[in-house]
């Protein structure tokens, strides 16, 4: 029960945080943000890294991320049967409201001039979008951190590794700017939301 109210909680959240960031609340923040991330990372010399930021997105897209799912289902399924299958459903839930946000609030992605990779050739690199909240990629990574980190009964290790892959899905969407800090918030609540809401009925919270 408390998986379901933490999740229905975050997901009040998400509302709340859309309805700001479609008012134009984050606007300078998410600026600001932007510039001195990508400062930092060329401050501290490591953007000959970018390639490496770029690819572990593909950790968290749409197509690696819908097998993913199909995986931790079958694996939740042999452990708790029937239940399992709140895990695809949810994910599919979450990338309707991930769909929903860019549709509604239409919160303008970053300007092309601070894409890192830009390009037109798919699916090596970024390609600009006009609307960019919610990040689809924090949101599915974060979906399946925590889906894997309690069907792995919680481990130490297992939470620290997997808090480091949301982590830098967090900070190559806004240092390669493909995402504003406000789409990466509003992603990763709908990771949480939507997670804790597969879990509610197959772990005993």
């Amino acid at each position: 029960m408390r998986f379901l109210l933490a999740g229905l909680v975050c997901l009040l959240l998400f509302t709340v945080l859309s309805r700001q960031v479609r008012q134009g609340r984050f606007t300078s923040i998410d600026f600001d943000t932007t510039v001195k991330v990508q400062g930092w990372v060329a401050k501290m010399d490591i953007a000959r890294f970018e390639g490496i930021l770029e690819d572990i997105g593909v950790l968290a897209s749409p197509a690696f991320s819908t097998v993913a799912t199909g995986v931790l289902t079958v694996w939740a399924f042999k452990k708790r049967r029937f239940a399992a299958f709140l895990i695809p459903v949810a994910f599919a839930l979450m990338t309707l409201a991930e769909i929903y946000g860019k549709s509604v609030v239409h919160h303008p992605a970053p300007p092309f001039f601070m894409l890192k990779n830009p390009t037109t050739i798919f699916p090596t690199y970024h390609v600009w979008e006009e609307f960019s909240y919610p990040s689809g990629h924090a949101a599915r990574a974060t979906f399946l951190a925590i889906v894997l980190f309690f069907l792995l009964k919680k481990r130490l290790w297992t939470g620290i590794a997997l808090g480091i892959y949301v982590g830098l899905i967090a900070l190559s969407r806004i240092y390669l700017g493909h995402h504003w800090m406000s789409d990466v918030i509003g992603g990763t609540l709908l990771g949480v939301s939507f997670s804790y809401l597969a879990l509610f009925s197959t772990k005993k919270a």
